[in-house]
C-alpha cells in the first residue's frame, strides 16, 4: 500500500508542460527587448526628429543682431571625460520692440562630441567680454523664438542614430517577432498552410501540382526596419549642411552621393520587398506567375513544361542581428534557354526551403537540384 500511495503521489504531481514553459520564455524575452526598444525608440521621438524638425524651420528664420546679457562655458569632469555645455542670454529687437532669449543652439544639453560646445562658448564669452553683438536668427512668425547658432551637427546625430538603429531596432524587431508567433503558430493549423514554417504564404496542392500565393508585406518589421535605415541615411545626405561640415579636401557632393545614394537604394528596396506579391501555379501543364506591386501588374511568365529544366534553390539575402546571421532563399525555375524565374521566396533558413523544394518537386514531377 506504501509504493502504491507513493508512486500516485508522483504521477499526481504538476510538470510545467512545454507550450507553458515556451510562453513563460516568451514574456522574459520580451521583457528583455522592451529596454532596448524604449531607448531606440525614446531617443528617435525626443532626440532625432525634434532636431531634424527644429533645424529645418530655423532655415527660413531671419538673420538679426543680438546684445549678450550672459554668456558662460559650463564644463562638468568625471573620471572619464569633460562634458561641455554652452548657457547665454541676450536681447533683440524686431519692429521696435524688445525681446531676451537663451536658446543657443538646436540642441539644450551638453556633450563632449567635437569641439562645438567648446568654440561657441569661447566666441560667445570673448564677444561679452569685448561688448560686440552677436548675429541671430529669428522666427519671422514668432519673433520670441531666437537662437544663436542653427547649424546641424552630423557627429550628434550620427551619435544618435546608433541608439536608433541598435538598441531600438533590435528591442523593436524581437517584439514584433514575439507578436507575430501566435498568428503563425494559427496558421499551420489551417487545411491551406505553408509546407513549411518559415514560408511567409501560402501553399496548396492540386491536382498535378501546386499553387502558391506570397502576399505583399512578408516579413514586414523587418523590411520596415531596414526602410527607416535608409530614411535616416537619406535626410542625412540630403539636408546635412556638407559644405560647412566638410573636410578642405573633400567635395561636399561626395557626402550627399553615399549618404542619400545608399538611403535611396535601401529604402527603394525595402518598399519593393514590401509592396510586391506573387502567385504562382505549377502544374503537368507548366508554369504561370504573376507578380504585381501594390496590386498593379508588375510582370508574368506563361511557360510550358518542357521548357522547364529543373527546380533549385538559390540563397538571395542575409540579414544579421545581434550577432545572429539569419538567411532567406528563394525557389527559381530553371529554364533550358537559361532564363530563371522565381517561384518561392523569402524562405527563412535553407533547411525549411529545401522542404518546400522537395514537395513541390514530388507534387509536380519536375527534377530538383
Amino acid at each position: 500500500m506504501a509504493r502504491n500511495t507513493s508512486k500516485s503521489t508522483r504521477n499526481e504531481t504538476p510538470v510545467a508542460s512545454g507550450s507553458d514553459r515556451k510562453r513563460a520564455g516568451s514574456w522574459w524575452f520580451g521583457l528583455f527587448a522592451l529596454p532596448f526598444a524604449a531607448v531606440g525608440v525614446g531617443m528617435l521621438l525626443l532626440g532625432v526628429l525634434p532636431t531634424l524638425y527644429d533645424w529645418s524651420r530655423m532655415q527660413f528664420w531671419q538673420p538679426a543682431q543680438a546684445t549678450l546679457v550672459s554668456a558662460q562655458l559650463n564644463t562638468s569632469r568625471s573620471s572619464k571625460s569633460t562634458t561641455y555645455h554652452v548657457t547665454a542670454r541676450y536681447r533683440y529687437q524686431v519692429a521696435g520692440r524688445e525681446y531676451e532669449g537663451d536658446r543657443v543652439a538646436i540642441g539644450s544639453g551638453g556633450d563632449n562630441l567635437g569641439d562645438f560646445q567648446e568654440a561657441l562658448g569661447e566666441r560667445l564669452e570673448h564677444a561679452l567680454q569685448n561688448g560686440q553683438p552677436v548675429p541671430i536668427w529669428v522666427s519671422a512668425s514668432n519673433p520670441a523664438e531666437a537662437v544663436i547658432d542653427r547649424s546641424l551637427r552630423p557627429g550628434l546625430l550620427a551619435f544618435q542614430m546608433v541608439f536608433v538603429v541598435v538598441f531600438g531596432g533590435f528591442g523593436v524587431g524581437m517584439l514584433v517577432h514575439l507578436l507575430r508567433a501566435p498568428s503563425r503558430a494559427g496558421r499551420k493549423t489551417s487545411a491551406q498552410r505553408a509546407v513549411a514554417g518559415g514560408t511567409p504564404g501560402k501553399v496548396e496542392r492540386i491536382p498535378g501540382g501546386v499553387q502558391m500565393y506570397f502576399p505583399a508585406g512578408r516579413w514586414w518589421g523587418l523590411k520596415l526596419a531596414l526602410g527607416l535605415v535608409g530614411c535616416v541615411f537619406l535626410a542625412v545626405g540630403l539636408l546635412v549642411p556638407w559644405e560647412q561640415e566638410a573636410h578642405a579636401d573633400v567635395a561636399p557632393w561626395l557626402f550627399r552621393l553615399l549618404f542619400g545614394g545608399m538611403g535611396g537604394a535601401v529604402l527603394i528596396s525595402s518598399f519593393y520587398a514590401l509592396a510586391n506579391s506573387l502567385r504562382v501555379r505549377l502544374d503537368h501543364d507548366g508554369l504561370r506567375t504573376e507578380r504585381r506591386l501594390l496590386g498593379l501588374m508588375l510582370q508574368w511568365h506563361q511557360v510550358p513544361a518542357h521548357d522547364i529544366a529543373r527546380l533549385n534553390v538559390v540563397e538571395s539575402y542575409a540579414v544579421e542581428t545581434n550577432g545572429r546571421r539569419q538567411v532567406y532563399f528563394r525557389i527559381e525555375a530553371a529554364l533550358r534557354s537559361g532564363k530563371k524565374i522565381t517561384i518561392a521566396q523569402d524562405l527563412q533558413g535553407r533547411a525549411e526551403a529545401d522542404r518546400m523544394l522537395a514537395s513541390i518537386g514530388g507534387w509536380t514531377g519536375y527534377p530538383i537540384r
